[in-house]
């Protein structure tokens, strides 16, 4: 069994999904990061989702 395409095509998903995760807690969001990383490759889309900055918490008012 050959690994290449595992490599080749399954990598770069499973790092998109990553950042993607990441992007959840981040201004960016999940979908930002997951579109950021296939634009940009996954090195490009980690730092644009840390570079968002944390997710703001929303204050109830009672």
């Amino acid at each position: 069994m050959e690994l290449e395409p595992l490599f080749k095509y399954g990598l770069p998903f499973l790092t998109a999904f990553a950042v993607g995760l990441l992007g959840r807690t981040r201004r960016i969001g999940f979908w930002g990061g997951v579109i950021a990383s296939i634009l940009l490759t996954p090195l490009g889309g980690f730092l644009v989702t840390l570079i968002s900055g944390p997710r703001r918490i929303k204050v109830k008012n009672t």
